[in-house]
């Protein structure tokens, strides 16, 4: 039985009109970078919101959630602090950050702590 085109596996990431020439380009197009930008803030602002509304949270947060109980730090510090420690993890693997990788860490925690005083 054949499957149709829409349901078979990538064979690569889709390029679009703002994805970067190279994926690890250190200097990538600054419409790639707003992009990133927006969708990293709507990310940690969503993240804010289901912490708020109490009905549960991703396992990354969950950790973040657990680190606060037992240290003095706010949810946005925690997962950036998790997020670091995952990135250290990837030294010996020899894994090569891109900027996208770094903004994740920062902008979703920077997001959190922002507005979660705001729901």
């Amino acid at each position: 039985m054949r499957l149709p085109s829409i349901l078979k596996t990538a064979k690569k990431v889709p390029k679009t009109h703002w994805s970067a020439d190279d994926p690890m380009t250190l200097t990538p197009k600054s419409k790639t970078v707003f992009i990133l930008i927006i969708g990293l803030w709507i990310f940690g602002t969503g993240d804010a919101i289901i912490i708020a509304s109490g009905i549960g949270v991703a396992p990354w947060t969950v950790l973040a959630q657990g680190i606060t109980n037992k240290i003095s730090m706010t949810v946005g510090e925690a997962t950036f602090l998790v997020s670091l420690s995952v990135l250290l993890l990837w030294i010996p693997l020899r894994e090569r950050l891109g900027i996208g990788t770094i903004l994740n860490a920062i902008l979703i925690a920077v997001a959190i702590d922002i507005m979660a005083p705001y729901l």
